[in-house]
């Protein structure tokens, strides 16, 4: 082999272990960057953020007032306060009309009502609320959505997702090949050119 020929070779064995040196340093870095993408159930990585979720609810405005209704446990709890700054309302007195049953409301703190032994169906209830609020009286339809028994709501359902760090590194690796081998193309097309 000629004195080029050598100098084409060694030309592309440097290239190569150029491109070579900067897939594994880009490589590296890549794989610091995501470790903690690889963090599984079981690792503690200090508190998750939680969601508070109150029982199936409904929310109603009474003139100036709010109306949340929740159930829980065969139990219907009221919580009126003025709207417009969030104060309790004290001594108004609710009945409720369920399925031609009515069901009257006991204040237990300021603002808060509870109906006991309160039986809905699964789906929409449409509840009729009969209110004296000082010197205002009044009925107001609430409709309360409670989910189907058996069957998982969004809420309840755990959805596993898939990991986007075994994407990222998937991409990366196909970017690092390309790379290596366009840089290979080069070294050797400048080879065969200078021979």
């Amino acid at each position: 082999m000629n004195n080029k020929g050598q100098a084409g070779v060694q030309g592309f064995r440097m290239t190569m272990r150029r491109a070579l040196a900067q897939a594994l340093c880009a490589l590296a870095l890549l794989l610091a960057g995501s470790a903690g993408a690889y963090a599984q159930d079981g690792h503690n990585h200090g508190a998750e953020p939680r969601a508070i979720s109150v029982a199936p609810r409904a929310e109603t405005r009474i003139g100036n007032q709010e109306a949340v209704i929740a159930y829980d446990r065969n139990r219907l709890v009221l919580f009126l306060q003025r709207y417009s700054d969030g104060q309790p309302t004290t001594g108004a007195q609710l009945e409720m009309n369920i399925d031609f049953v009515p069901v009257s409301f006991d204040e237990v703190a300021p603002g808060t009502y509870v109906a006991n032994d309160v039986m809905l169906a699964a789906g929409r209830n449409d509840l009729e609320l009969t209110y004296k609020i000082g010197d205002r009286d009044g009925t107001v339809t609430v409709a309360l959505m409670l989910p189907q028994r058996g069957i998982e709501t969004s809420a309840t359902r755990k959805m596993a997702a898939p990991s986007n760090a075994t994407h990222g590194l998937l991409l990366a690796g196909l970017a690092i090949g390309i790379y290596i081998a366009v840089s290979a193309l080069l070294a050797f097309r400048s080879r065969s050119r200078a021979a």
